[in-house]
């Protein structure tokens, strides 16, 4: 008998459980970790964040599992929420470009929750973000690049798959629990890219972990769930996708060979990925510009880039908030140019009231390129009023796989988000947990550290 999707990926992750990986493979779901907490720092003053840390606290039950930052205890369901709008908020975390989605943001709030409930070590969730990560993954690539062609969130409708697979291993289902757990989210995946610009696509990403959460936990009750939830006829992959049903062969059977969870890339500015390469060329040319004014900026990308930017030019028109100037990739490239840095503060206003950042954001020009694969490269031009002109390239944008981030340069981008925000040393004890937490008993001397007070 011919084992289904959920079969499969619960007895790889069962095959992988004790030990997690390879090491490196668990290095980088450390590294993945960290990125995290870089990316959600800075976000607690967010209102999305109070809306949903608000709402989550709002039945006065002091739970076991922790709200990163704003330290307060709650249910694990709750936290995870919270947690996961944090990490999605500034779009500052990772992205896996091939299947366009952030494939830690779900997964990690949810192994949180339940690894630090649970009472598990380190090393017991470090192994449980790994392996959910790399299930997440497995899914994606079966239903991607159609199902965000279609619409749909991917991480929204993957993430909770992962979440559930790590949570599962954490409570030590069996194969028969793990995969009803898997099948459970499989059923209730969600998120349309309709949300984009607005506080709900971080809703969806909270949601999404808690659900994958909620998945394992209602499994390890005794709730059953489709074993064909992935392939049915009305299964995640008709429902959600237009990949041919023989891709689903091919991506289990390339499962850990090789490993997914080394395609992330690394975000070194808060903002979303396919503005990283422009950014880097607008900020590479600025200083020989020496004061000429520019006339107009041509940026050569991949075509989908040029395809979301006008969808979102028309359904948005000019930045009216920080959510919406984040996903406005030419407003970032003015904006960079205009104030010679790229930082939270150019997302926010006055930068996108700005009439200067404004004008030069209606003088750039987005230009198909036909040869690029990828949104992780582009090619600029900028013309001077003068009639001059200086062009830079990027192939691989620092950070994505080409031209991947160091562990020091990732501490760094860490530190420079956390110290402003955290009392003096905090980071620097943060970066050592992170990085020894296979070898931790529990988890709460990481999470006791990841406060702002």
């Amino acid at each position: 008998m011919n084992l289904t999707v959920a079969e499969r990926l619960v007895a790889f992750a069962r095959e992988h459980a004790r030990d997690g990986g390879p090491d490196d493979v668990r290095h980088e779901a450390k590294r993945l970790l960290l990125n995290q907490l870089k990316a959600s720092v800075g976000a607690t003053d967010h209102e999305v964040v109070r809306i949903l840390h608000d709402w989550a606290g709002a039945t006065g039950v002091e739970g076991n599992a922790q709200v990163l930052w704003l330290g307060t205890r709650m249910e694990p369901a709750r936290a995870a929420m919270v947690n996961g709008a944090l990490f999605e908020v500034l779009d500052f975390h990772d992205t896996y470009i091939p299947c366009y989605m952030h494939a830690t943001s779900a997964v990690l709030p949810a192994v949180l929750a339940a690894g630090q409930s649970g009472g598990n070590s380190g090393r017991d969730v470090v192994n449980a973000l790994t392996l959910g990560i790399e299930v997440e993954l497995a899914c994606a690539r079966a239903l991607m690049p159609t199902g965000y062609y279609r619409g749909f969130v991917p991480a929204g409708l993957t993430g909770g798959v992962g979440a559930a697979a790590g949570c599962s291993l954490l409570a030590g289902l069996d194969g028969e629990g793990m995969r009803n757990a898997l099948a459970i989210a499989m059923c209730t995946a969600f998120g349309t890219y309709e949300s984009v610009g607005s506080m709900t696509l971080s809703y969806i990403t909270g949601a999404t972990a808690m659900s994958g959460l909620t998945a394992a936990e209602l499994a390890g009750r005794g709730m059953d769930a489709p074993a064909t939830a992935f392939e049915g006829d009305k299964g995640m992959r008709e429902s959600y996708s237009d990949e041919p049903a023989g891709k689903i062969e091919e991506v289990l059977d390339s499962l850990a060979d090789p490993w997914c969870i080394h395609g992330q890339s690394y975000k070194s500015v808060p903002t979303e990925t396919i503005t990283h390469a422009p950014i880097e060329c607008a900020l590479a040319l600025l200083p020989g510009a020496k004061g000429r004014k520019v006339a107009r900026v041509r940026i050569m990308v991949e075509p989908i880039v040029v395809d979301i930017c006008d969808e979102r030019m028309e359904r948005f028109g000019d930045p009216h908030s920080e959510l919406t100037a984040r996903f406005d990739l030419c407003f970032c490239v003015a904006a960079a140019w205009h104030r010679g840095r790229f930082t939270l503060d150019e997302m926010r206003e006055p930068a996108y009231t700005d009439p200067e950042i404004l004008g030069l954001r209606s003088r750039v020009e987005l230009v198909r390129d036909e040869t690029r694969e990828s949104f992780d490269g582009c090619s600029m031009e900028v013309e001077f009023t003068d009639g001059t002109t200086e062009s830079a390239s990027v192939d691989a944008f620092l950070g994505s796989p080409g031209r991947r981030m160091s562990d020091e340069e990732l501490a760094g981008i860490f530190r420079a988000s956390a110290e402003p925000v955290l009392p003096a040393g905090r980071a620097d004890e943060i970066l050592a947990a992170v990085w020894d937490l296979e070898s931790a008993a529990a988890i709460d001397g990481l999470m006791s550290l990841c406060r702002i007070t």
